[in-house]
């Protein structure tokens, strides 16, 4: 009976070191398996990481850049804005000059017209009636042709009334600029100021 309990004894050691030893490879599966997820975790870890640097990196670029459009933008459009300014002196000084111009005519030919009409009056005194009545014909005739000229000098517009007649007809900007022999731009520019000034 001895040799009995021997062996149950012997074969529930054998059966308990089985046990242990299983229980030991499945904690070291465990311990691999924690290994193994905490690299993984690192290496996530990392390429998240790398992921939000790289982000970073190429938003700095965008911020960059677009700052350096919206500099470029701004002084485009100060220099439009100078551009804007120059063009309109040069407008309205032209318009100035056009006007002075005019006025000069208009004296000038008042003036000429004065003085020819006492030279007519001095020379009608000296001759007799008849080459008088005739000289006074030739007078008229010239001072209606100073007169229409006179006209024709009034009825000259500036150009920027030409342009907003021209577009008022229904004409393109580009028919206007052909037609004055001006540039498109500075067409527009004309009809833009016009429009502002009749707001």
């Amino acid at each position: 009976m001895t040799a009995f309990l021997l062996a149950i004894s012997l074969l529930l050691n054998i059966v308990a070191f089985l046990a242990i030893i299983l229980l030991f490879l499945r904690q070291n599966k465990l311990m691999e398996a924690e290994k193994n997820q905490e690299k993984v975790l690192v290496e996530m870890e990392d390429v998240i990481s790398s992921y939000l640097i790289q982000m970073k990196e190429e938003n700095d670029d965008f911020i960059n850049k677009f700052s350096q459009i919206n500099a470029k933008n701004q002084s485009s459009e100060k220099e439009k804005s100078i551009r804007l300014n120059t063009e309109r002196k040069n407008a309205e000084n032209t318009a100035d000059s056009d006007e002075k111009s005019l006025r000069f005519a208009r004296t000038s030919v008042y003036q000429a017209s004065k003085a020819y009409k006492k030279n007519l009056r001095a020379s009608e005194e000296e001759m007799n009636e008849p080459e008088g009545l005739v000289s006074l014909k030739e007078t008229e005739s010239l001072t209606q042709s100073d007169s229409s000229q006179s006209a024709k000098a009034e009825n000259t517009l500036s150009i920027e009334d030409q342009v907003f007649m021209m577009k008022k007809q229904g004409l393109n900007v580009e028919d206007i600029a052909k037609k004055l022999g001006k540039g498109k731009t500075e067409i527009e520019l004309m009809l833009k100021f016009r429009q502002n000034q009749q707001e």
